[in-house]
C-alpha cells in the first residue's frame, strides 16, 4: 500500500485534512487532567495545598472540587481545538491560586507549571482557529457558525434612523 504524495493534493483535499495537533496542547491538556485529578484526590484525602491553613475551608472546598472537575474536563476538549479561551482563563486561575499558597513544593511546581501553560495556549491560538475553520469550512475565522462577519456587515446598506429616542420596551 502506497501512500499518496502530499504535493500531489489538489486545493480541496488540502482545506479538508485536519491541522495537525502541536505537542504544546498535549502538554496543557495532560496538565490539566494531570492537576484536576490531583486536585481531586486531594479532596477526597484531605491533603489540601490550595486551601492551607485558610480558615473557611467549607466554601473554598466546593470551589475547588468545581474547578478540579472543569480542569479535566477543559484538558479533554481542548485536544479537540475546542474552549481555548475557558482553558487559557483557567491556566491563568490555577496559576495564581497556586502561587497564593507557595508554602508547599508541589503548590509552586503547579503554579508555575500552569502560568506556562496559559502562555503555551497563547502561542498556539492559531492552532484553534484552524480547527474552527476544519470543523466549520463555510464559517470565516474567529466567528460562530451563522454569526455574520465583519465584512458581510459592510455590504449591507444601514437602515435610516428616524428620529427621536428608541423606547427599549419595543411598543410604540
Amino acid at each position: 500500500m502506497t501512500l499518496p504524495d502530499p504535493r500531489a493534493m489538489d486545493d480541496a483535499t488540502a482545506a479538508e485534512e485536519r491541522p495537525i495537533r502541536p505537542a504544546a496542547v498535549e502538554v496543557v491538556a495532560a496538565l490539566f487532567v494531570f492537576g484536576g485529578l490531583f486536585g481531586l484526590t486531594q479532596l477526597a484525602f484531605g491533603d489540601f495545598v490550595i486551601t492551607g491553613q485558610l480558615p473557611a475551608k467549607g466554601p473554598i472546598l466546593g470551589v475547588a472540587a468545581i474547578l478540579y472537575a472543569a480542569s479535566i474536563a477543559l484538558g479533554i476538549s481542548i485536544r479537540t481545538g475546542r474552549a481555548w479561551l475557558a482553558a487559557l482563563n483557567l491556566a491563568v486561575v490555577f496559576a495564581v491560586v497556586y502561587v497564593a499558597a507557595f508554602g508547599k513544593p508541589v503548590a509552586l511546581a503547579l503554579g508555575l507549571a500552569h502560568g506556562v501553560a496559559a502562555i503555551l495556549l497563547v502561542r498556539v491560538r492559531p492552532w484553534f482557529a484552524a480547527m474552527a475553520r476544519w470543523r466549520d469550512p463555510g464559517a470565516a475565522a474567529g466567528s460562530a457558525p451563522g454569526v455574520p462577519t465583519q465584512s458581510s456587515r459592510r455590504s449591507e446598506p444601514r437602515p435610516a434612523r428616524r428620529g427621536g429616542r428608541r423606547r427599549s420596551s419595543g411598543r410604540r
